[in-house]
């Protein structure tokens, strides 16, 4: 029997409706496995920015704005000053593979150059939130990978269960001289949708989070939550959650079909 995509795509929404409760449970346990490390991925994105870089020069125009943006209530109240009272600063980010202490010793240098008022340096501040990154990052993919296999799991149990539904339907195909591909790809396709939808739904969901936390920081302002919510995923990063998500649910179902 000849593996036809409208008898494929015919026999994946059959599947799908015979076993609604599960095709529901599966879609969205994918999204939401996919919806809370999204979340981490988010916000570690945008605290990214804080440590990656360009060397800048800072006017004192430049940094009053800085200023404004951060801390609305207080820069109000500068808003008469005829001039703004930032001196131009240089902003200098070391590179990951710089040795530890080259932030302390490139400031003490700074110090000892004519004209330099004072020189700072945020080398182990800059440590720490290195390490909070990467434990933010880790905390992700952990919980991520927890959900993900939850998932994986949902579907491989409504594949089953589908199965055994079309069962004897099964067999007349087999006795009809059906390939093992033939038979099985249905499946194969009805749970890769499943996890694409799952994964479109995870992706809408980030969105909409993303667009809400947008609107409280327009509303009411604040210094700190403003840099963790401040871009959203680029498009290779919003087509890699559907994706993620139906390699789920086609793995769910290999994972099922393999053992029939």
């Amino acid at each position: 029997m000849a593996l036809k995509p409208r008898y494929v795509v015919g026999e994946a929404w059959s599947i799908a409706r015979t076993g609604a409760r599960q095709t529901i449970l599966a879609i969205g346990l994918i999204a939401l496995s996919l919806y809370v490390p999204g979340l981490f991925a988010l916000v570690s994105k945008n605290l990214g920015r804080l440590s990656a870089g360009p060397d800048r020069i800072v006017t004192s125009d430049a940094a009053l704005a800085r200023f404004r943006r951060a801390y609305p209530e207080l820069g109000a109240a500068l808003a008469d000053l005829k001039e703004a009272p930032f001196p131009p600063s240089l902003e200098i980010r070391l590179r990951p593979s710089a040795p530890s202490g080259s932030g302390s010793a490139l400031a003490a240098s700074a110090r000892k150059i004519p004209g330099v008022e004072s020189a700072e340096s945020e080398e182990e501040t800059g440590r720490r939130f290195t390490d909070a990154l990467r434990i933010v990052r880790g905390a992700g993919l952990l919980l991520g990978g927890v959900l993900v296999l939850a998932a994986v799991l949902s579907v491989a149990s409504a594949i089953r269960l589908a199965l055994d539904l079309h069962r004897e339907e099964i067999e007349i195909m087999r006795l009809m001289g059906a390939t093992e591909t033939a038979v099985r790809a249905p499946f194969w396709l009805n749970a890769t949708a499943e996890g694409l939808l799952g994964g479109a739904i995870a992706l809408g969901l980030l969105f909409g989070t993303f667009r809400l936390g947008l609107m409280l920081l327009a509303r009411s302002p604040h210094p700190v939550l403003s840099v963790f919510w401040g871009t959203f995923f680029d498009w290779k990063g919003m087509v890699i959650v559907p994706l993620l998500g139906a390699a789920a649910g086609l793995l769910g179902s290999v994972l099922s079909l393999g053992r029939k």
